[in-house]
């Protein structure tokens, strides 16, 4: 039997017991709490860059690469070789609206397309991704640049502007930003549609010389300025065969426009489209060379066809929209084109076949005469 007012030593060590455990518990909470509070100072949350689509310099470097550097100069009176400023497209107030590709294309477009567009009134350079992205304008002037076309590297574009009256011939390099014109239109008249060769040795063009217009050749230093057609059918936008070795054009023969093919020596003229009605000039050659997709039907009615050279096989791949310009994506897997189905010509993309259509872009103002490179 305890005695009265003391504590029996087992009580005194459970008393202990709870005491000690009680300063872990309050130790381990207060380690918790400084835990946290060191994490909150120490673990800063990650920063991020925005990029400004209004940025020339940056839009410049992510469309032709990080070595770009803006020149500021703006273009001199003629002279064989000029330097032109880029000048970066005006923010764009309506988003592109982009129709998703079906869920069973792996893979996207690649490269890039140039084309014309007009804002303000001129006609104007520009130039997008394949997929759509980082649209860009090359050239802001108060006079017309068109017909853009790619070098086979990639790296330059030729064209035709009117800056010094008549339409000449000119090469824009993308990445110095050297502008250099080809053609002497004093001496000629006004060009349309230049077109590298494979190889990057030729240029090909038509030339109007009043109401009549001809295929010729030049060298892009501007030599070798020759004719290969003459004049006699109208001959319009010529384009190169994948091998260089033949040109397609359009011209016209028993007052309606037919597709024809010569050797690059103007030889051997020979037919290739027959009863397509109202066929338009612009046509581009399929990668394996067997094929050309065009336009033709009615005016603002026009539709998207291929045609197989040597059979003369006829596939219409598009059904309304008015459908203009259409040009082979370099793997022949692509199609991209200008239509104006919702109100101005914008591009649009689609498969060889004629699937998966999709629209690029979205302006209040004219996207045309798309042509493609990687």
């Amino acid at each position: 039997m305890c005695a009265p007012g003391r504590l029996s030593p087992r009580i005194i060590r459970l008393l202990v017991l709870l005491f000690e455990i009680g300063a872990v518990i309050i130790l381990l909470g207060v380690s918790i709490v400084l835990v946290r509070r060191y994490n909150q100072i120490a673990v800063a949350p990650p920063t991020h860059s925005t990029f400004d689509l209004r940025d020339p310099e940056r839009i410049a470097a992510a469309t032709l690469g990080a070595g770009f550097t803006q020149t500021a100069a703006s273009l001199p009176t003629p002279t064989p070789t000029v330097r032109v400023a880029f000048t970066a497209a005006p923010p764009i107030t309506s988003t592109p609206s982009r129709t998703p590709l079906p869920s069973s294309t792996p893979i996207l477009p690649r490269g890039k397309i140039v084309f014309t567009c007009t804002p303000e009134g001129f006609n104007q350079l520009c130039m997008l991704n394949a997929d759509g992205s980082s649209y860009v304008r090359l050239t802001n002037r108060q006079y017309n640049d068109y017909y853009p076309s790619f070098a086979p590297d990639g790296r330059s574009i030729t064209y035709v502007s009117n800056r010094h009256g008549q339409f000449a011939v000119y090469i824009l390099d993308l990445v110095s930003l050297v502008e250099s014109q080809i053609t002497d239109m004093e001496e000629l008249s006004s060009a349309t549609a230049p077109e590298f060769s494979p190889d990057g040795s030729w240029i090909v063009f038509a030339m109007k010389v009043w109401d009549d217009s001809s295929i010729w050749l030049v060298a892009p230093d501007g030599s070798d300025l020759h004719a290969l057609t003459d004049k006699e059918h109208n001959e319009i936008d010529p384009t190169w065969s994948p091998d260089g070795h033949q040109i397609a054009f359009a011209a016209v023969r028993n007052s309606y426009v037919e597709l024809f093919v010569m050797n690059v020596d103007g030889s051997q003229i020979r037919q290739v489209t027959r009863d397509v009605p109202r066929i338009g000039g612009r046509s581009s050659w399929s990668p394996d060379g067997k094929r050309l997709v065009f336009y033709a039907g009615p005016k603002d009615d026009r539709d998207i066809y291929t045609i197989e050279i040597e059979t003369g096989e006829v596939q219409r791949l598009t059904q309304g929209g008015n459908n203009t310009g259409p040009c082979y994506s370099p793997d022949g897997e692509w199609i991209i084109f200008s239509s104006s189905r919702d109100g101005d010509h914008e591009l649009y993309l689609m498969r060889a076949d004629g699937s998966g259509l999709r629209q690029l872009t979205a302006n209040d103002y004219d996207d045309w005469q798309p042509r493609w490179g990687w």
